[in-house]
This record gives C-alpha cells, structure tokens and sequence, in this order.
C-alpha cells in the first residue's frame, strides 16, 4: 500500500487526520518514487499489485505518471477515492493505469456537506456513474457513521446505485477521528447495520458486511 498525504474532504469522522490536516501531513516523511520501486521490488515474488490510498490520491497533479511506473512493473493497480476528481479518475481509466477503484460513498447527497466538511455530491455523483456505466473493476462502500448515515441515507444511496457489482458495509469506528466529538460514538448496533444490508442488497448484486 501507498498512502498519499492531503485530501480535499474533511469528514469528522475521518480515521486518518495525519494524512488530511496540512500541518500533520506537512511532518509526514517524504518518499520519492526510487524508494517506492526499491520496495515494490524486494516484494515483487510476493505481491501482484498495488494499494493507492490516502488521504486523496486523485488531487495529485502527478498522479497519473506515478501509476504508469508501477503499471510499467507489470503490477496491478487498486485506487481509493472520494471521487472528487472525476475528470482525473476517467483519466486514469481510459489511459487504463487503474485496475480496481474503491469508492467511497459517504452518505446521501444530501447530507454530503455535513459529512465532509462542506463538499457537495455533485462531482461525487459523476464518478459513479462513471464506474457503474464501465461495469467493473470497482466497489463502492459506505462507513455507517451515527447521525450521518441511517436507514434514510441508506436507502436513499440504495436508489443511485442499483445493479451496482459489489458494495461494502462497514461499521463506524471512532478510536482516532479528525473532529474529536466523533471520537469514543458508539458505532450503531449489528441489527440496524444488518437491515442497512438488506437494503442494499435489494439493489446491488453483492453486499460485503463488514462489523
């Protein structure tokens, strides 16, 4: 896995504010790309592929160049995203330097500004269609976080992406979150998540339960 620095959201309940808040990401250690292929290829017998994750990978103006290198290596690419950027996502997947997209889905449109700090569906909303209308190499998934995603939200989402391939549930988690109020919320209860999934798999053609 490759953790890219620096996101464009700023979801409360984020779990990894070291790679979202400037000043943190600003401490982080710089990797070149050299050190990245050192790595790839002591691994090279053991792995087939590569995790590009963050913070937001898709914000990076280089993003494209780096895939091309590890796709060069005859490696796999997986890319997860907000979908922010959907005009550099369908780059990335006409130029085919991605292979699985993980996207995340982080309520119903809606409510998008609350859960990210002020963002809207919109450009969201254009990433998935863009994968749904590919077809595959993508999931979508959703972290039901309390006071943002409820049955409502679930079943509002459940609209926009029937005859989706694949979509992962998972629960809230709030050891370490960006806004501190999020942190120690009790995660909703394995019955609500299991009908959140019934929801769901009323829409799309497999729901992964993760709780």
């Amino acid at each position: 896995m490759v953790f890219f620095g620096g996101c464009d959201f700023r979801c409360p309940f984020c779990h990894n504010p070291e790679l979202v808040i400037p000043d943190k990401v600003k401490k982080l250690p710089t990797v070149d790309f050299p050190v990245v292929r050192s790595e790839i290829e002591k691994r090279r017998k053991l792995i087939t592929g590569v995790v590009v994750s963050g913070g937001e990978p898709t914000i990076y103006r280089d993003i494209a160049s780096f895939l091309e290198e590890i796709k060069g290596q005859g490696l796999k690419v997986k890319i997860d995203t907000n979908g922010s950027m959907p005009d550099v996502l369908s780059g990335l997947l006409d130029r085919e330097l991605v292979d699985m997209v993980a996207l995340d889905i982080k309520t119903a449109p809606a409510q998008y500004p609350l859960a990210t700090g002020g963002r809207s569906f919109g450009p969201v909303g254009e990433s998935l269609d863009l994968l749904m209308k590919r077809g595959r190499g993508y999931i979508l998934r959703t972290t039901v976080v309390p006071g943002l995603v409820g049955l409502k939200e679930v079943e509002e989402i459940a609209s926009l992406v029937v005859g989706a391939v694949e979509y992962h549930l998972q629960s809230f988690r709030g050891e370490v979150t960006l806004d501190p109020a999020f942190e120690g919320l009790a995660p909703v209860s394995p019955d609500m998540m299991e009908r959140m999934a019934q929801i769901l798999d009323e829409a799309v053609k497999r729901v992964v339960k993760l709780w």
